[in-house]
């Protein structure tokens, strides 16, 4: 058995290369995802007490919108951030034995390898894409699935991800170019 080679190291997660056909990969999700998490029990604890409030008639009805627009916005941002975790996660991504096996916050599950259509590399959109130096701009590196889901194993900078993007292009991965291009 080979010796594990950390292929990348961030504060975005870690990629750890166990064998020749073997990624470890941990990528634990993004700033917003925590944010929902704190939002989410504070509006609803919030809603509660408003709605309690206004039942005794201590409060006028119309504050009662306002406990609504907070329960709303917290089921809303806890469907986005669900949604989110499934690209997210500790992966291991096993082409010897064809599965994936992603670990998320509160679920498991393995993934059949031949569905893996090609990995990518796109910049990273919004505040945190943005980068003080051309070149140096934060990517994903995803895994493309034939159903359309994107499955985030790390991000960084290309220079950062080369060691990746090599060890999955002689694992026989095909690699999406910038300009949509299969490499």
């Amino acid at each position: 058995m080979e010796e594990p080679e950390t292929l990348l190291q961030n504060e975005a997660g870690t990629i750890v290369a166990e064998g020749p056909l073997v990624l470890v990969c941990d990528c634990p999700g993004g700033f917003a995802d925590t944010l929902v998490k704190l939002y989410a029990p504070f509006a609803l604890v919030a809603s509660i007490l408003v709605s309690i409030i206004v039942g005794l008639r201590a409060a006028p009805f119309p504050i009662l919108f306002v406990a609504i627009v907070w329960t709303t916005a917290a089921t809303i941002g806890n469907r986005i951030a669900k949604r989110s975790a499934r690209k997210h996660g500790r992966f291991r991504v096993d082409l010897e034995r064809g599965e994936i096996v992603q670990q998320g916050r509160g679920f498991s599950r393995t993934l059949d390898a031949r569905a893996l259509l090609h990995a990518a590399t796109p910049v990273v959109a919004g505040v945190e894409g943005e980068s003080t130096e051309p070149g140096f701009e934060p990517r994903w590196l995803l895994l493309v699935m034939q159903s359309g889901e994107e499955l985030r194993l790390g991000k960084g900078p290309a220079h950062a991800l080369r060691p990746v993007v090599v060890f999955l292009r002689e694992a026989g991965v095909q690699m999406k170019g910038n300009r949509g291009r299969l490499s």
